[in-house]
């Protein structure tokens, strides 16, 4: 009996160690699964953030492909207006460099519009000069020519009472002879 009750105590003791067994490896299970669903939600938080990324990486390199292009663009503008830059430089030297000749050119203009205004009033002066010149020649003219229709006139007067005389004396009877 002792071999009996050791034996069912044996047995109690494996069940029990068993059970104890079974237990533990529940626990341990229970603990692994909690793991591996918690890996598992990792995993499916890493994949879900590994699109997002892929998603942000495609939308960034077409961004990156679109400012490419606007860089080649804005780079061909900035070449165009650089060389635009150069011919509007050099139309401004040529703009500048005929202001500076026109510059001197009415300088030069000036001169002779002065020296011109000059010969101008000093003409005119001279006309003024001449015009009284010509009015007391004229004034002595008139004079002179007074004193001809006077001397004229006189004259005139003169071969009438001559006239008169010649015909009187033509007229007369002759003076007697002595």
């Amino acid at each position: 009996m002792a071999m009996k009750s050791f034996l069912q105590n044996l047995l109690i003791f494996l069940a029990l160690c068993l059970c104890a067994l079974a237990a533990f490896q529940w626990h341990r299970e229970a603990g692994l699964r909690r793991d591996v669903q918690s890996l598992n939600n990792t995993i499916h938080d890493k994949l879900e953030a590994i699109q997002n990324l892929q998603g942000r990486l495609k939308q960034t390199e077409e961004e990156v492909k679109r400012l490419d292009e606007q860089k080649k663009q804005l780079t061909e503008i900035v070449k165009s207006n650089r060389v635009e830059i150069t011919q509007l430089q050099q139309d401004l030297e040529k703009a500048r460099a005929e202001n500076e000749k026109n510059q001197k050119q009415i300088e030069v203009y000036k001169t002779a519009l002065q020296q011109a205004n000059d010969a101008i009033k000093k003409q005119n002066e001279d006309v003024l000069k001449q015009n009284e010149e010509l009015k007391e020649l004229a004034d002595e003219r008139n004079q002179a020519v007074v004193k001809y229709n006077k001397v004229v006139q006189e004259f005139n007067d003169l071969a009438q009472k001559w006239n008169a005389l010649q015909e009187k004396a033509t007229n007369a009877p002759a003076p007697p002879k002595k």
